[in-house]
Parts: C-alpha cells; sequence; structure tokens
C-alpha cells in the first residue's frame, strides 16, 4: 500500500495511541474509582450541555404562539414553516462543519462555542421587531446547534472504556429527549404564565445557555479535552473517514429513519387527535408526550443490552429496534381503529423506546466507533446525512394521513434496516475494542 508521508506519519501515532489505549484497556487500574469517576465526570458534563442546546433551539417553538399574535411582526404559519425547514437545513449543513471543527479545535472548545452562539441567536431573538431579523437568527441558531453533537459524542467516546460505551451512549442520548421535553414546557410557562410576553422564552433560554457554558468550562475545563490535530492529520482523517463503508452505511440507515422520527414527533400531538377525535386537543397533546418519555427509556434499554447482551456489537440490536418499529407503526392504525386511548398509549410507548433506541445506537455509539480515532467527523457525516432525510417527514404528515401514513413508515423503518445488515456481519467477525485504525 502507497501512503504519503504525512499519511505515514499519522499512521504511526494512530498506531502508538492504539497501543496505549490497548495497554489500559488490559490495564487493572483501568476501572479503579479514580478513572471510573473521571468519564462518569465527562459523561455528565456532556449529558448537561447537549440537554442545554434545546434551550435555545426550542425558544422559537414557545415562542410561535406569541409571535403569531405580534401585530409588529404580522407573520403567518406559512412563514414561521418556512423558517422551520430553513433552521433544518442549516442545521443538517452544519452537522458536517462540526465534526471537522470537532477535530480541530477539541470537542470542549466547540461545545462552549456553540453554546454561546445559541445564547447570543436567542437574545438577538428576543428583541427582534422585523420578520427577517427571526429567519436571520434562526439561520445563526441552525449553525450553533449543530456544533453540539459531534463534539460531545467524540468527547465521550474518547474517555469511555469501550465494554461501558454502548450504557454511556445511552444516558447521553437522553440528553436531547429530555431536553425537547422540558425546554418547550419551561419557556412556555415562563413565557406565557409568568413575564406575559413571547419574548422572555429566547431570553430565558439565552440566560440558561449562557449559564450552563460556564458550569460546563469549570466542571471539565478545556485543557483536558482530546489532542487538537495538525492540518495533516486532519485531512488523512477526512481521507480515513471517507473511506469506511461502515459510515456511509449508516448514514443511509439514519437517513431514512429521521423522517420517520421527525414525522412522528413533530405531529405526534395531531396523529393522536386524529386517531381518537373524541379526546380534547389538550389532553390529545398530553398523550403525545408519552411518545416522548419513551424517549428517555429506548437509548438507556438500547446502550445496556449493547454492551452486555451483544458483546458491544451495535449493528443487531439496531437492526432489531427497527423491526421493532416498523410493527408498531403498523399496529398503530389498528390500535387508533378500537377508539381506546389507552391502547393508543401503549402503542405510542413501544414505538418511543424502540425509535429513540434504534436512533441513538446508530447516531450515537455506532457512528463514534465507526469513525474510530476520528467519532466526531463520522459522527458528523451520519447526523448530518440523516438530518437531511429529517427534512423530509416534517412534510409527509400534511400530504398523507391515516393507515397509509404509518404502511409508509413502517416501509421506510424497514428498509432501514438493509444498511445495517453488512454493518451486523462485519462485527460478528471481529471484536470491536478500541475506535482505532485496524492493524496493516
Amino acid at each position: 500500500m502507497n501512503v504519503s508521508p504525512a499519511g505515514r506519519t499519522v499512521l504511526q501515532r494512530e498506531t502508538k495511541a492504539c497501543v496505549v489505549r490497548h495497554s489500559r484497556a488490559n490495564d487493572p487500574d483501568r476501572n479503579t474509582a479514580e478513572h471510573v469517576a473521571s468519564w462518569v465526570s465527562v459523561l455528565a458534563a456532556s449529558w448537561l450541555a447537549y440537554a442545554t442546546f434545546y434551550f435555545p433551539r426550542l425558544a422559537f417553538a414557545a415562542a410561535k404562539l406569541g409571535i403569531l399574535a405580534d401585530p409588529s411582526l404580522a407573520v403567518s404559519r406559512a412563514f414561521l414553516g418556512f423558517a422551520d425547514a430553513l433552521f433544518l437545513a442549516v442545521y443538517a449543513t452544519g452537522q458536517f462543519v462540526s465534526g471537522a471543527l470537532t477535530e480541530r479545535l477539541g470537542p470542549r472548545r466547540l461545545v462552549s462555542f456553540g453554546l454561546l452562539l445559541a445564547a447570543g441567536a436567542a437574545l438577538v431573538l428576543t428583541l427582534a421587531q422585523h420578520s427577517w431579523l427571526l429567519v436571520a437568527t434562526l439561520v445563526v441558531q441552525g449553525m450553533a446547534q449543530s456544533t453540539g453533537w459531534s463534539a460531545v459524542c467524540a468527547d465521550v467516546a474518547t474517555h469511555t472504556p469501550v465494554e461501558r460505551r454502548g450504557t454511556a451512549f445511552g444516558v447521553l442520548s437522553t440528553s436531547y429527549a429530555f431536553g425537547a421535553l422540558a425546554a418547550p414546557i419551561a419557556l412556555g410557562w415562563i413565557a406565557y404564565a409568568v413575564a406575559g410576553s413571547w419574548r422572555a422564552a429566547p431570553l430565558a433560554s439565552a440566560l440558561v445557555a449562557a449559564l450552563v457554558t460556564v458550569i460546563y468550562l469549570r466542571w471539565l475545563g478545556i485543557r483536558h479535552a482530546a489532542t487538537r490535530r495538525t492540518a495533516s492529520e486532519f485531512r488523512a482523517g477526512w481521507s480515513d473517514i471517507l473511506r469506511q463503508p461502515a459510515v456511509w452505511l449508516l448514514s443511509l440507515a439514519d437517513f431514512l429513519l429521521k423522517p420517520v422520527i421527525y414525522a412522528t414527533v413533530f405531529w405526534a400531538p395531531v396523529l393522536v387527535h386524529d386517531a381518537v377525535p373524541a379526546l380534547a386537543p389538550a389532553l390529545a397533546t398530553a398523550l403525545a408526550g408519552v411518545l416522548g418519555l419513551a424517549g428517555l427509556a429506548g437509548p438507556l434499554l438500547a446502550g445496556a443490552v449493547s454492551d452486555r447482551l451483544f458483546g458491544s456489537r451495535r449493528a443487531l440490536p439496531a437492526l432489531l429496534a427497527l423491526l421493532g418499529c416498523s410493527v408498531t407503526l403498523v399496529l398503530f392504525p389498528v390500535a387508533a381503529g378500537t377508539g381506546q386511548w389507552g391502547l393508543v398509549a401503549l402503542v405510542l410507548l413501544a414505538l418511543g423506546v424502540t425509535l429513540y433506541a434504534a436512533e441513538s445506537l446508530i447516531v450515537g455509539v455506532a457512528s463514534a466507533e465507526a469513525g474510530r480515532t476520528h467519532a466526531a467527523l463520522a459522527v458528523g457525516i451520519v447526523n448530518g446525512v440523516g438530518s437531511f432525510g429529517g427534512i423530509i417527514g416534517g412534510f409527509v404528515p400534511g400530504l398523507a394521513s391515516g393507515t397509509g401514513l404509518f404502511l409508509l413508515l413502517a416501509a421506510t423503518t424497514l428498509v432501514a434496516t438493509i444498511p445495517l445488515v453488512p454493518i451486523m456481519r462485519q462485527e460478528q467477525r471481529t471484536t470491536v475494542i478500541s475506535p482505532a485504525p485496524p492493524e496493516e
């Protein structure tokens, strides 16, 4: 194999790093209380940081009712829908950039910068007096939000032993489920029950993000971040990642899965009300919250199962979760046909567990391990490709409904299992012991 001088230098450095990681994996001191406390501390700080991203991210959603009623802005529902689509497009594009920036700057610098940028965009939203400024703040917010996931994944992957990595990523993945539940409730209460103005929602989110940034930096500090890469190492990393079939297979799987996630999560209250028309809108919205609550349990279950029952293999439990999700989607119209809200709630619970379990494995630990020493790049690519697919999910329920919609989503989920089959077979032939390059 022909290797350039720069590539040879990178290979030598990464091989040396691999030997160090292998020796640490076999070191009895690696499981000492001090070591466990170290990676748990990184996990906890990363969880807090990424959950906090959702406060400025969902400030716009929490403020929508007030924005629509604000005569100084005079915007329509269609305009807000366009703004959301633009945000998602910027967010998806930013995933690729953030993975690269994590490699160059280190994950903790990027997380801190992203939180402060998100706080700044939310603060400007508080002062917006024109519709164009709303759009501008969402563009900046999309860029800020894209910095978070690949960076926290890289930090957790670097500091967590492989035998605990599935569980760690399961815990980390509950951060976005928690943030998606807590942020709109807290911000909506502050805006409408306390302050009586929609502008209080982005203002509160900016304060929360700024405060957590300070806590995050004091907790972990910049100096413990992963080593920043030189330009030659960075180029070699891109070359290595782009040649990894597993990264592209996971990207394809997430591209097919994300539309199902956005279609069910964004439209859950409407889907529940369609299923049980007798429910009042408030009750339908509350019942739809079961999907989010299940999202807290799904990643935890998936991570623990992949570590303890599947020997740190990720593709097989993800595939099984997708199969369960497909079956559950088929069962939803059946449950809706009974008119029993309790049965609909049970199906939503199963849907949330399987859906979030599969997503947490694919875009979390499986992507990080596929990237080996370049976890941030791999996670950025997988999540970026998947997020472009997610844009489609926001539109589908507006074009289809009833049994046809759920059969379409079930079929999409089923197709998403296909790219995981080659990865599953590869995992059966090899034992993943660290996110490092294979021996030449």
